[in-house]
């Protein structure tokens, strides 16, 4: 059989992550499962998603958006006779009311946004005076996978509530493998949500354990212009568990020494909340 990265567990957890209730399907109380299937090719590349079995057409389409977030994830292909073949998964994803972790759709969630976002620059350490129509945070992230996400970068993607502009913001850079690391960037002022982590072998949404708008449902913080900004430790190790910790004084310490021109003692603190 083919492996997902991480193993079985992690196949399950990440099915599980996204899946949200359509408003309506939640407002008229649908419950049941969805049976999804998909082929994982001799490459390790997810192919021909489809619906084989559905409740109706809203809790349908959200099975299979969720199911897509697996075509970008490379797996270890089947094999019969020491030769890699195409295997068919049906896969089934349950809708429960009494699920705290299947949340009602926000606008997030209904439009997402642009599918690629090009990485926004980060800081450099040898740049100074702040930009006046920008702010500048920065912070430190604790990546998903520890050690075993080799070289590959990882990112969050932000979405300015104000402007409903996307960035996407390196917090694990190409070829370092530490599990946490620090991060620097510019960015226009305004409200900001974190809406999701692209980690190495997936894309987690990144929301709180509660229904409503944007800013019930999202980690949000705020950018300042001609400020810098201490966003906290970003802490991804868990599933769809993201802690945000004030580490400000032993992240200042480490800094201090190359990006010297940077007032870390003016920084204002706005912690994801």
């Amino acid at each position: 059989m083919p492996v997902f990265p991480g193993g079985p567990n992690r196949f399950l957890d990440f099915l599980a992550d996204s899946l949200h209730y359509p408003p309506l399907a939640l407002r008229d109380r649908v419950q049941g499962k969805v049976y999804v299937c998909f082929t994982v090719d001799p490459t390790g590349s997810v192919t021909t998603i489809f619906v084989k079995q559905g409740l109706r057409a809203d809790i349908d389409a959200e099975a299979l958006r969720n199911t897509q977030r697996l075509i970008p994830i490379h797996w270890q292909p089947g094999t019969q006779n020491g030769r890699p073949v195409p295997v068919v998964y049906t896969v089934p994803l349950t809708f429960s009311i009494a699920n705290p972790h299947m949340l009602a759709a926000d606008s997030l969630d209904i439009a997402p946004g642009p599918t690629i976002v090009l990485p926004t620059s980060g800081w450099p350490a040898s740049r100074g005076t702040l930009a006046p129509d920008k702010g500048l945070i920065y912070g430190s992230c604790v990546q998903r996978l520890g050690f075993s996400s080799g070289g590959m970068g990882q990112y969050v993607r932000l979405r300015n509530l104000d402007t409903d502009k996307v960035f996407r913001i390196l917090v694990k850079p190409l070829m370092r493998s530490r599990a946490e690391n620090e991060f620097c960037v510019a960015l226009p002022p305004g409200r900001y949500a974190l809406q999701q982590y692209e980690y190495s072998y997936g894309i987690e949404s990144l929301r709180k354990a509660s229904r409503g708008a944007v800013t019930d449902t999202r980690y949000t913080f705020v950018v300042l212009p001609g400020k810098l900004h201490y966003v906290g430790t970003w802490n991804f190790s868990a599933l769809q568990k993201p802690r945000f910790t004030d580490d400000k004084a032993a992240l200042d310490a480490q800094l201090s020494s190359n990006y010297s021109k940077l007032p870390f003692t003016d920084a204002v603190k706005t912690l994801p909340q």
